[in-house]
């Protein structure tokens, strides 16, 4: 099947403006349709099935899709980086509902004092919200320090009650 080439009119029409003389336009016409008939001269080895098959797979794939405003939030988050922060949130949220506590990002302040010193002579005294968390499993506690003489160093000692007040634990720090 012998294929339709450009005429040297077409040629002119869309390269007139590029080569200043006619002569100078007819010799690339030349040259370019010589070009064209050595390409069809050149053997081209018959393609198998599989061959063929495989051409058409990868220009179908390839080709432009239409992206609907789904495929393109989808894309937007297979990202790596959305993907990971993405991943750091949701798992920041899933192990604040398993622990059973809600995610309060602003609390309240406390009329409670985090903690409060009571100092006398030879013996300060710790107590507050904050040695409660420290022993939760004590009531009551508080952190007594105590300095015998003015040379010697300073006792720790913590004290406090179990069951409901009946057993009082004093405990050396």
């Amino acid at each position: 099947m012998k294929k339709q080439r450009m005429s040297f009119e077409q040629f002119k029409d869309l390269f007139q403006r590029a080569f200043e003389s006619e002569e100078e336009l007819q010799k690339e016409y030349r040259a370019f349709f010589s070009m064209f008939e050595q390409l069809d001269r050149a053997p081209v080895p018959e393609m198998t099935d599989d061959d063929k098959a495989t051409i058409f797979n990868r220009a179908w794939l390839d080709r432009p899709q239409k992206t609907s405003l789904i495929s393109t939030w989808m894309n937007f988050f297979k990202q790596p980086a959305v993907a990971f922060v993405l991943g750091i949130v949701i798992g920041c949220m899933v192990m604040s509902s398993a622990k059973n506590k809600r995610l309060d990002l602003a609390q309240p302040v406390s009329a409670n004092p985090l903690i409060t010193v009571e100092r006398t002579n030879y013996t300060q005294t710790y107590k507050g919200r904050m040695i409660e968390e420290f022993y939760p499993e004590f009531e009551n506690p508080r952190i007594v320090l105590e300095q015998t003489d003015e040379a010697s160093p300073p006792q720790k000692t913590l004290y406090g009650t179990l069951d409901n007040g009946e057993i009082t634990v004093v405990w050396n720090l």
